[in-house]
């Protein structure tokens, strides 16, 4: 195995890394859409877009892969970025500096590889990538598809859509610390996490902002343990917060509050379209079934909103509000959205 060099111009490409701020922060909808799209249109099972930092490459999305970051030493990422151009790799078990990788004779058991840098500041910070496990020749088409969808991602870059309140968490906590705010199995921010951002966004509310708060719980979901094991349970909790990630606006905060049990809150929400949020992320997650291998599962979620009411209601409030409208949620009949002091509204009968 051949460990990537390290670039001349190392230092200034680390600084060019840490001022995205993307390191160590939760899956956005805005990336997880392009490697999507890589994987279908390339026709490969694995697509991500990576960030290399000094000893890891780092997933901020990735498709077809569980695993959120392997060491430098041991990436193909880091050759694509020392290269600063595209690299494929055919045939990883007969190019000899791959051929004994963990990453080719474990799994993912990469053969096919192919990697675009993408920039900040001039700077190669990562790549998109995909991977396939059988050895694969890339075309001149291929590679024009490969680069459009990476400049979408530098595109991204430069949007920078992370709140006010997400972007001050993060500027109180070190590299790992951030680690630790992210819940392993959903890629969302973390119980504690997520409820430190609700007091962040409750005192902007106290400042005039509107602010929205949803509840969210997976039904029946023992019944998906018990009936089809753990592990199935644990890709239908994937699934669900990427289709609510999908349902949410790119500026809410979304994290798994505990369990099967999910919390949103939407910034500058007013109650006026805090039902149609709602119903937004009700309709996203039972739209179709989630197939686990070879077996479908129709999934639903009950919801529990409350809006900010006034001067004196803290954070705590809010939650229990949104706690309490979930339980009449529940005891209604499942698949519903409820709203804190209401009756059901915008509901669909379970």
């Amino acid at each position: 195995m051949v460990p990537a060099p390290i670039p001349a111009n190392e230092a200034q490409r680390l600084r060019a890394v840490k001022s995205l701020d993307l390191l160590q922060t939760p899956r956005e909808e805005r990336f997880d859409r392009i490697t999507r799209l890589a994987s279908r249109l390339l026709k490969v099972p694995i697509a991500m877009v990576t960030l290399v930092s000094e000893e890891e490459q780092w997933f901020k999305s990735a498709v077809g892969l569980e695993v959120r970051s392997t060491g430098r030493d041991i990436s193909f990422c880091g050759h694509a970025v020392f290269a600063e151009k595209s690299f494929v790799v055919e045939d990883a078990s007969a190019d000899e500096r791959f051929a004994d990788n963990p990453l080719v004779v474990n799994e993912p058991n990469i053969r096919f590889y192919a990697g675009e840098p993408v920039r900040r500041d001039g700077m190669c910070v990562g790549t998109l990538c995909v991977i396939a496990p059988e050895p694969r020749t890339f075309t001149a088409t291929e590679l024009e598809t490969l680069k459009d969808l990476a400049a979408l991602v530098e595109v991204e870059f430069d949007r920078g859509k992370l709140t006010e309140a997400q972007s001050a968490l993060l500027a109180e906590r070190n590299e790992l610390e951030r680690k630790a705010s992210i819940d392993h199995l959903t890629r969302l921010w973390n119980r504690s996490a997520i409820f430190a951002l609700l007091e962040k966004e409750t005192a902007r509310a106290k400042r005039g902002a509107d602010l929205t708060v949803a509840m969210i719980d997976i039904d029946d979901f023992k019944k998906i343990n018990d009936t089809y094991g753990h592990a199935t349970g644990d890709w239908v909790l994937g699934e669900v917060a990427q289709r609510l990630r999908g349902a949410v606006r790119e500026s809410d905060c979304l994290g798994r509050y505990g369990g099967e049990e999910f919390l949103a809150i939407l910034g500058d929400c007013a109650a006026a379209d805090a039902d149609l949020s709602a119903a937004r992320m009700l309709a996203s997650v039972s739209r179709e079934p989630i197939v686990v291998g070879k077996v479908a599962i129709h999934v639903t979620v009950s919801i529990g909103y409350a809006c900010f009411g006034g001067f004196t209601m803290a954070a705590g409030n809010l939650l229990e509000s949104a706690d309490a409208a979930l339980y009449r949620a529940k005891a209604a009949g499942k698949n519903r959205v409820v709203a804190a002091g209401d009756g059901e509204h915008g509901g669909h009968g379970g």
